[in-house]
């Protein structure tokens, strides 16, 4: 008989359960704390069509976390997990360190317009989509197929958001002070991001593994 399906998932991959469930724990963190910078940020946005987009990404970013919750019981993180198994939901999210925690909180204390978009999808959405584009792709494509679907499905959202954003800092960055503006920033938040050691908190060399 003609074999003709060639697979593409083999076994093993860079990430221990605990580390993959570490690393889900930063990234679920990162979502919710996302969420609500969007909708604190909606009443005092003063761009309309800020406003009606706000609100749908934060949903977005709140199904994200939601699907990250409900792998981690799988993870064996089950402490403060709710509802019968499989569908079984995990509270469980932090961020890697304080500086993390500042970086965040530094993006969310922002009540410049542009700089909050250059923040969320100029900064901290791209950041984000690498590690997961790099996470589905190292970590065990069978045993943790589970985790590549979420993170895909996660990235697919992702680039659409960051997309819309860049066209938004074109938008609202019109004059080369404001161009200025939005690059001084985004290179504080460059550093603070690198001083953290990203989204997994690896530092000094160390990969976060």
């Amino acid at each position: 008989m003609v074999e003709l399906w060639v697979p593409q998932r083999k076994l093993g991959g860079a990430f221990s359960v605990d580390e993959c469930a570490r690393r889900l724990t930063h990234y679920r963190y990162a979502e919710v704390e996302m969420m609500r910078a969007l909708l604190q940020w909606i009443a005092t946005q003063p761009q309309v069509h800020h406003k009606v987009e706000f609100g749908p990404i934060a949903y977005h970013c709140a199904q994200h976390a939601d699907m990250l919750g409900k792998r981690l019981p799988e993870l064996r993180v089950t402490e403060g997990a709710e509802g019968p198994y499989p569908l079984m939901t995990s509270p469980k999210m932090a961020p890697p360190n304080d500086d993390f925690r500042a970086f965040m909180e530094a993006i969310q204390d922002q009540d410049d317009s542009v700089l909050r978009v250059t923040g969320i999808f100029g900064v901290l959405k791209p950041h984000l989509a690498t590690h997961y584009l790099y996470h589905l792709r190292a970590t065990d494509q069978v045993v943790d197929a589970p985790t590549v679907r979420i993170l895909r499905l996660t990235l697919q959202d992702e680039e659409e958001h960051i997309q819309w954003g860049r066209a938004q800092i074109e938008e609202l960055a019109d004059t080369p002070p404001k161009r200025r503006r939005v690059n001084e920033w985004r290179m504080h938040l460059e550093e603070l991001l690198t001083r953290a050691g990203g989204v997994i908190g690896a530092r000094g060399g160390d990969d976060g593994a």
